[in-house]
């Protein structure tokens, strides 16, 4: 019975000093396969990013991209020098192990990805490969808010 006390004093003991602020774990199933997202307790993805991504046929694609604390987003795309009328799009992200989000457009079914890092986020691929090269500043979304 000593024994079985003096385990519990010491779990109750590490449980106490560890540190306390929770991590949202989800698992998803696909059927791929299945994998852990977790939101990383170091980087708020939360927010409201900017910025102007590059096009090929006009000035430029004026981006803005909130992703919302329950997994849902909403993108506005206007593209510069045109007459068009802004896109505006919604749907829901999914953080891919601690760096890559994967937006996910329903009525498509159109998969989109960013890398983050340091309160910005980088138009990437699904391997989440940074853009290199004159035009990579270009890729990037800055955090407003």
């Amino acid at each position: 019975m000593k024994k079985l006390y003096s385990a519990a004093l010491v779990l109750g003991i590490l449980l106490a000093g560890c540190n306390n602020q929770p991590k949202k774990v989800e698992v998803i199933e696909t059927e791929e396969d299945s994998h852990i997202v977790q939101e990383s307790n170091e980087q708020n993805i939360i927010g409201t990013y900017e910025g102007t991504l590059p096009c090929a046929d006009c000035d430029g694609i004026r981006t803005i991209l909130t992703l919302n604390e329950d997994t849902s987003y909403e993108l506005k795309s206007l593209y510069l020098g045109k007459e068009d009328p802004a896109i505006e799009e919604c749907g829901t992200y999914t953080l891919l192990g601690d760096s890559l989000i994967e937006l996910t457009t329903p009525s498509s079914n159109q998969k989109t990805y960013y890398k983050t890092f340091n309160n910005e986020l980088m138009l990437s691929d699904a391997e989440g490969t940074e853009n290199t090269g004159e035009l990579a500043k270009f890729y990037i979304l800055k955090k407003t808010n």
